[in-house]
């Protein structure tokens, strides 16, 4: 498998135009930049934003579900749906 850098990863807002500006991991007190989300005419950046900010999360939810081997206990469904929340913006 490739390495990634780990997560979590965070949506960080560009605070003059309210949009999203980089996703950004923080680790041992170092900053890296993962990416950087560009508006388009259908102003989709918040939601890319929060989906590529997720997939460190998503990634170890379906390994932990692949692992499982079909005996998936309710608190992991949660995490699924908490992590899903996330990616999409429903999260509470």
């Amino acid at each position: 498998m490739s390495k990634y850098t780990q997560g979590p990863w965070h949506v960080e807002i560009d605070h003059a135009t309210n949009a999203p500006e980089f996703i950004r991991a923080h680790i041992d007190g170092e900053m890296f930049d993962i990416a950087s989300v560009i508006c388009d005419e259908t102003d989709n950046a918040p939601a890319n934003a929060r989906l590529i900010a997720a997939a460190p999360e998503m990634l170890l939810c379906l390994r932990n579900v692949i692992d499982s081997h079909g005996e998936v206990d309710q608190d992991l469904w949660n995490r699924i749906r908490e992590v899903i929340a996330n990616a999409t913006g429903e999260a509470s």
